[in-house]
């Protein structure tokens, strides 16, 4: 569970350099209503281009894990203000494995 925090926050602050060594090569990133990004160079791709609008305040409500699969939900606010909840789904390439295989993201703007 511990990892699962810790990727969270490399996301949340964009810690592209950091976050590289988790994703397998055929890595998917199922970002609930957008299409599947597949591919590592993709995923880094997809990032860049958000990393502007870093998180500012990340609040980690629950993380869950078992075998090779974990969840976890928490709610964010960004350096533009904007405020969304959020909840990730993990699924690695075996239990105990470092390396994701990929990630389902349900993410929920809050209004202001």
């Amino acid at each position: 569970m511990a990892l699962v925090k810790e990727l969270t926050i490399l996301f949340a602050s964009y810690k592209l350099e950091e976050l590289e060594q988790y994703f397998a090569d055929d890595i998917v990133w199922n970002l609930v209503g957008d299409e599947p990004i597949t591919g590592k160079e993709n995923f880094i791709k997809a990032l860049e281009e958000m990393q502007d609008n870093k998180a500012v305040e990340l609040n980690i409500q629950n993380v869950m894990s078992h075998g090779k699969v974990a969840s976890m939900y928490g709610e964010m606010t960004l350096s533009d203000g904007s405020r969304f909840k959020f909840s990730d789904f993990y699924t690695f390439k075996s239990a105990g494995s470092n390396t994701i295989q990929s990630i389902t993201s349900f993410v929920i703007q809050l209004q202001a």
